[in-house]
C-alpha cells in the first residue's frame, strides 16, 4: 500500500493536519494522483543536487501532462483546470523540490501515529 494510501487511512484529525500542509504550490491533488511515483523518487538526495531536483521536477511535470491528457479524454473540466493551473505554479522560475511536500510528512505521520509538526 503506497504511503498516501496509508495518510488517507489515518484519523481525522490527522487527517486535518496533512490537508494543512498542502497549499496552491504543491495541491492535494498532485500528491494524490502522482501517489506512486512520487514515492519512488529520491527527494532527499534531489534537495542537496540542483542538477538531480532539475531532473526531478521536469519528470513530475512530465508525470502531470500524463494526468493532464488523461483526464483530458475523460472531459472532467474541473480537473483540467486545476491540473493546467498547477502545471504553471510548478514552471515558476526558482521552484526546487526541496520545497515541495512529497512523502517524507506522510511518512511521519503513518509511523508516529501522532500530530505532525
Amino acid at each position: 500500500m503506497s504511503q498516501w494510501n496509508q495518510v488517507q487511512q489515518l484519523e481525522i484529525k490527522f487527517l486535518e493536519q496533512v490537508d494543512q500542509f498542502y497549499d496552491d504550490n504543491f495541491p492535494m491533488e498532485i500528491r494524490h494522483l502522482l501517489a506512486q511515483w512520487i514515492e519512488n523518487q529520491d527527494w532527499e538526495a534531489a534537495s542537496n543536487n540542483e542538477t538531480m531536483a532539475t531532473i526531478l521536477l521536469q519528470n513530475l511535470l512530465i508525470q502531470l501532462d500524463e494526468q493532464l491528457g488523461r483526464v483530458s479524454k475523460e472531459k472532467n473540466l474541473l480537473l483540467i483546470h486545476n491540473l493546467k493551473r498547477i502545471r504553471k505554479v510548478l514552471q515558476s522560475p526558482g521552484l526546487s523540490p526541496a520545497q515541495l511536500p512529497l512523502d517524507r510528512y506522510g511518512e511521519t505521520c503513518i509511523q508516529r501515529s501522532k500530530p505532525c509538526p
